[in-house]
């Protein structure tokens, strides 16, 4: 399981339903799909997912930092978890 800046990733029983669901834009558009859950060791809190973003999107122009082919969406930027994960932008 990769690192990110030094924290481990850790999955929760739960995570695993959720990895490869679709994580889509505000407007509904397909940004790719979950990779990862980084949970905060300290909190047990979710503090951020990292998505397998599809090939059509300019990963450089994005506003959130990529680490080994995944981008690292803070969990503040995820409106609502269901079906599929949607963004608040």
């Amino acid at each position: 399981m990769p690192n990110v800046k030094g924290r481990k990733l850790t999955m929760s029983s739960f995570s695993g339903e959720f990895i490869k669901r679709p994580v889509v834009d505000v407007n509904g558009e397909l940004f790719g799909h979950l990779g990862e859950i980084v949970i905060d060791p300290r909190s047990g809190e979710i503090s951020e997912i990292l998505v397998e973003v599809i090939p059509e999107i300019d990963v450089s122009k994005l506003p959130w930092p990529m680490n080994d082919g995944l981008c690292c969406v803070p969990a503040q930027e995820v409106a609502k978890i269901g079906s599929s994960i949607s963004l608040k932008r």
